[in-house]
């Protein structure tokens, strides 16, 4: 029974660290980018036990429509991470790269996505895979985006959520899938 508790102490105390160092990755970004893509605050909440509310309020009012920082990065979007799996849920928008999303194509669509790390400066983390593309209810009303979603569709339980962030898809040869995540700030 001792070395089971041992074991899970270890576990637990692993993953702390993992999550704690993580966790400044997340929040202190390298890039700067737009004030609609700087995070001031979100939220991620179960409803119900079948809906998931996500809402993501930043600096400055978010575009419905690409503008011009949109056209010229590949994916632009908002992310809600649990930074203990490395998974994420994701709103994005992304014209210059072409349609994937039956739902709303030309505009803000989901996707869930894990992330990895060994993504080269001033990239944070390589896009491990995009997991799904899951149809939610996405509104924009000025500095605020929310979303809902069944909550089965995400890759975690909402409660798990860490942090949100605004962010770029980058090319980076460093990463596998030739993508990384670069956080706007």
């Amino acid at each position: 029974m001792r070395s089971k508790l041992s074991f899970g102490f270890l576990i637990a105390s692993a993953t702390g660290l993992v999550v704690s160092a993580m966790l400044p990755l997340l929040a202190g970004a390298s890039a700067a980018g737009p004030a609609y893509l700087a995070e001031v605050s979100f939220t991620a909440k179960a409803q119900h036990g079948h809906l998931a509310k996500l809402s993501v309020t930043t600096g400055a009012t978010i575009p419905r429509h690409p503008d011009a920082f949109i056209r010229s990065n590949p994916v632009v979007g908002f992310a809600w991470v649990d930074v203990g799996t490395s998974k994420a849920f994701v709103a994005t928008i992304h014209p210059a790269i072409g349609r994937d999303s039956r739902q709303n194509p030309n505009g803000w669509h989901a996707h869930t996505v894990t992330l990895a790390t060994g993504a080269t400066a001033p990239n944070e983390f390589c896009l491990a895979s995009i997991d799904s593309s899951p149809n939610a209810g996405i509104q924009v009303h000025g500095k605020t985006m929310r979303v809902n979603v069944r909550a089965r569709v995400l890759p975690f339980a909402a409660s798990a959520v860490d942090t949100a962030v605004g962010f770029t898809l980058q090319q980076d040869s460093a990463c596998t899938s030739g993508l990384a995540v670069r956080i706007s700030t």
